[in-house]
């Protein structure tokens, strides 16, 4: 049994596997672009929050102990599947990946599965149990390995949690299968988030499947089921609008929603200095005291680190 189209928006929502935020209460999410924004997605949580944490700790810690290829993914299999073969909502969901795969990239056309490091694992590897298909590993540091044989010239199916600028896959994934002289026929994905990456990818000649595209209609169709409100919708509908016009009406001049003081350390404070200092959206000439204000606070808080 597939996911229809709304049982995967109310799976999205549900599983807070895209999270929207309270702009009366914030904080405000952080983009890697450096940027704020109303809603932020996290596709490993679509098979439940809990579970996706523990499964990328434990990646995490399997890729740190075992150096070893086979060995590493044996361990990585046993650990994806064993929970995979548990969980009802996570094979729906697979094989509704399965059903578009057979749709858009019909058998014969690709020999390999591709997943890279960590989160497309989630995803790449039950896959490719699922289709009986070989998967290959990509990791971080520019190594590949797969228990099957590989041969020049094969093709290449990238499956994926994600896509929102490509990144990973033009500067980690690609490099990696062109270096061994393999093929991508395209990516499947859970989720496209924004343009940006779905029209690098085009540009580039690849073909891009999704389950779901997280855009302005993506939300319209919440609001008419009545997930969301109509408030909520109009705010995110001007943020794809226009991100700076979405800020200086629902964040500019509110510091309280920034939270400078207690927002993380690792990612969230490092991005508002970023958006701050550089000021990417060119809006500090009509907002100068709020960017000001801004600094202070930022400075305090890294004084108060160093004291």
């Amino acid at each position: 049994m597939i996911y229809t189209p709304d049982d995967l928006l109310k799976l999205i929502l549900d599983t807070r596997a895209v999270s929207i935020w309270n702009h009366s209460k914030g904080p405000v999410f952080w983009y890697a672009a450096n940027v704020p924004g109303p809603f932020y997605v996290n596709t490993e949580m679509v098979i439940g929050k809990e579970l996706s944490e523990r499964l990328l700790r434990e990646i995490t810690t399997i890729i740190a102990e075992t150096a070893d290829g086979p060995a590493r993914a044996d361990r990585l299999e046993k650990l994806i599947l064993d929970s995979f073969k548990a969980a009802p909502q996570w094979q729906r969901l697979i094989a509704t990946m399965a059903d578009k795969a057979k749709k858009e990239y019909p058998p014969g056309s690709y020999d390999m599965v591709s997943g890279g490091e960590r989160r497309d694992w989630l995803f790449s590897i039950p896959f490719a149990y699922v289709a009986e298909i070989p998967h290959l590993y990509l990791f971080k540091n520019g190594a590949m390995f797969s228990r099957h044989p590989v041969k020049l010239g094969q093709k290449v199916l990238h499956v994926s949690d994600l896509i929102n600028n490509a990144a990973s896959f033009f500067d980690l994934w690609q490099p990696i299968l062109e270096k061994n002289k393999l093929t991508c026929c395209g990516n499947l994905c859970v989720t496209v988030r924004g343009e940006n990456g779905l029209r690098r990818l085009q540009d580039a000649g690849q073909k891009v499947a999704s389950l779901i595209a997280v855009d302005v209609d993506f939300f319209r169709r919440l609001q008419v089921a009545n997930l969301i409100s109509r408030e909520t919708f109009e705010e995110i509908e001007s943020f794809f609008a226009s991100a700076p016009g979405w800020a200086s009406k629902y964040l500019i001049g509110k510091p309280e929603l920034f939270d400078v003081e207690n927002c993380d350390e690792k990612k969230s404070f490092e991005r508002l200095k970023i958006f701050v200092e550089q000021d990417p959206w060119k809006m500090r000439s009509s907002h100068e005291q709020f960017f000001i204000s801004m600094k202070n606070a930022i400075d305090q808080r890294q004084a108060k680190k160093r004291a």
